[in-house]
């Protein structure tokens, strides 16, 4: 069951420090129940959010999510919450463990999913909702090109075109 176990290079994403590999449905499934058999959770993962994400990605196959691992266990998520739209838009969701904040691995993550999404020609604009009290989420996006499309409090959302 494990997510990393022969993954193909469209499952895999390799950045400097991190490898994203792609959480198929089975094990989405299980680990929307809480169940890591198969998987090395690193200290502060599974998050309180990692259920909600699992399950998303059970239930829609365009959900397309990543486990981030650092040094083989897994510290985070991240990936797209549906499919691409008529219009090229996607959005996208993220979260690491506390431990593992704040030391440039979201930023990593999400730069190395984006060039995933830019390979991908109905991907043309992505989008990111984040509380406007999580000022670290907000300065993640802003340095990898996002910029505000709107307020709704209390949320922000950010958008940037791939390409």
């Amino acid at each position: 069951m494990s997510p990393d176990r022969r993954a193909s290079g469209a499952d895999r994403i390799v950045t400097r420090r991190l490898v994203l590999d792609r959480l198929e449905p089975r094990s989405a499934h299980a680990l929307s129940q809480g169940d890591c058999s198969g998987m090395v959770p690193a200290r502060g993962w599974p998050t309180d959010a990692t259920a909600i994400v699992a399950h998303r990605a059970a239930a829609d196959a365009e959900a397309l999510t990543w486990l981030i691992h650092r040094e083989g266990a897994v510290i985070g998520e991240c990936g797209i919450k549906h499919g691409p739209g008529a219009d090229g838009m996607v959005e996208i969701g993220y979260g690491l463990g506390a431990p593992w904040r704040s030391q440039g691995y979201g930023t990593e993550a999400i730069r190395g999913l984006l060039g995933r999404l830019e390979e991908l020609p109905a991907c043309r604009r992505v989008t990111a909702e984040v509380h406007e009290g999580n000022l670290p989420s907000r300065r993640l996006l802003e340095r990898l090109g996002f910029s505000v499309d709107a307020l709704t409090p209390p949320y922000v959302w950010y958008a940037r075109t791939l390409g």
